[in-house]
């Protein structure tokens, strides 16, 4: 299976290498570990002309940090000019104050622009803490009031297979025609960098079988994962006004064709620990789901076991965001990465706890 996936990869690659260069290549952004926990930025990248940004300052807010740069507009020769530079080393809950996954943006001004250029955007793993590191496999859709939100319309198949993620995303065009794009790569620590790719021509299921007629680079897109069931997609692309990067984030979340989150999760599980030995395996079936006013409880069977999760606040028909399960034997777990067939978190001793679904 993973040589067919790289194999894939392999005919994506090919199909989408550009013959020229652009004269405008985002910026390449990397964190560097330092010395005493401390960490700087390094930024690369080629400038359309010869007047390429320097770093003024960087700014920080929550997880967002944005490098301001600025550039000289006079006596610039069109001439493509590499450029580097570094920010200088901070402490690293300076620079990535939250837990989890930072966004970085290079900002340009200069005086011939209106507005600041965007030219790099990238994802950085700040911490450990704070956010799962793989998607579920399954049905996604646009998460109605989430972060970034989006009406419907949007569908999105997702695979995750021993560190690679494939991500297919269907919708419609700027014509309103139905259209795909299909992206793979590798999935590290909850980021994923994939190149897309829009396929045009081919043949439906009742058509004979014609391979894609055409294949097209048609942007990036860097996935931000926060719990098994919850993502933010960020798709990128060459403005061809402004030339710098055009930023389109999306929350996302698992779909579930269940009408109440409660129901989606009814089924035969699993509790275990994730060490041998480390807690007594314990089987569970939740047959019934109650609404509450922040989320759903779930009952077992036998009633020694309750599941009560809550929802985000006015999403009520999003996947929940923390669950808790209570034994009557005093068994207490609360799952922080809850997904449609499997969650994560710790009992009240402190071991790591594992939930799956069997059917």
């Amino acid at each position: 299976m993973q040589r067919s996936i790289q194999t894939a990869l392999v005919f994506i690659l090919v199909c989408l290498a550009a013959p020229a260069a652009l004269a405008f290549e985002p910026a390449r952004i990397a964190l560097v570990p330092a010395e005493d926990g401390r960490a700087r930025l390094d930024v690369s990248g080629t400038w359309p002309d010869t007047c390429p940004p320097q770093l003024v300052d960087v700014l920080v807010q929550g997880r967002d940090v944005v490098l301001s740069a600025s550039r000289e507009s006079a006596g610039c020769n069109p001439t493509p000019t590499p450029y580097a530079f570094s920010s200088e080393s901070l402490a690293l809950e300076d620079l990535m104050p939250a837990a989890g996954i930072h966004r970085i943006r290079l900002v340009v001004e200069d005086a011939l622009r209106p507005e600041p250029l965007l030219a790099g955007f990238t994802l950085v793993r700040g911490s450990e803490a704070g956010s799962a590191t793989t998607m579920e496999t399954g049905f996604w859709w646009a998460d109605q009031g989430g972060e970034f939100g989006a009406g419907p319309g949007l569908g999105l198949s997702v695979e995750s297979q021993a560190g690679l993620i494939s991500l297919s995303v269907m919708g419609y065009d700027v014509d309103g025609d139905a259209t795909w794009f299909f992206g793979a790569g590798a999935l590290v620590d909850g980021i994923a960098h994939l190149d897309l790719g829009r396929f045009d021509g081919g043949a439906g299921p009742f058509a004979r079988y014609a391979a894609p007629s055409d294949v097209q680079l048609s942007g990036i897109v860097d996935v931000e994962v926060l719990s098994p069931s919850r993502a933010t997609l960020w798709f990128s692309r060459t403005d061809p006004v402004t030339g710098g990067l055009e930023l389109r984030p999306l929350s996302i979340v698992r779909f579930h064709f269940a009408q109440e989150p409660g129901a989606a999760l009814l089924g035969r599980w699993v509790v275990t620990g994730s060490q041998d030995g480390a807690r007594t395996t314990r089987w569970i079936d939740l047959v019934r789901s109650e609404m509450l006013p922040d989320g759903f409880l779930l009952h077992d069977a036998e009633g020694n076991v309750s599941l009560s999760c809550d929802t985000p606040p006015g999403r009520a028909s999003s996947p929940p965001v923390l669950c808790r399960m209570q034994g009557i034997d005093g068994d207490l777990v609360e799952f922080t990465d809850v997904a449609l067939r499997r969650l994560s978190g710790w009992d009240a001793q402190g071991q790591r706890t594992l939930a799956f679904r069997l059917d």
